[in-house]
């Protein structure tokens, strides 16, 4: 599977974008979790009038190996 990391085409699929706090440790501000910000990723989620939306899931890899999602406006550095 191709990685596409400069987050411009909004082409099929899902588009990971760059982030100043991609592999750090982080803290969701909204559930608590902490862990590594493994990715952000702008994903399809349906058509609104016509035209596609998108929306952006940061993914967060906890100490003990599970990733759990998070929106990227909520993290903070650790």
């Amino acid at each position: 599977m191709e990685v596409r990391e400069t987050g411009t085409s909004m082409n099929m699929g899902f588009d990971h974008e760059d982030h100043p706090l991609l592999h750090e440790q982080v803290r969701d501000a909204a559930t608590g979790a902490q862990g590594e910000l493994m990715a952000v990723v702008r994903e399809p989620v349906g058509f609104v009038a016509g035209r596609q939306t998108w929306a952006r899931t940061a993914y967060i890899r906890g100490s003990d190996g599970r990733e759990v999602t998070a929106a990227p406006q909520t993290l903070e550095p650790l």
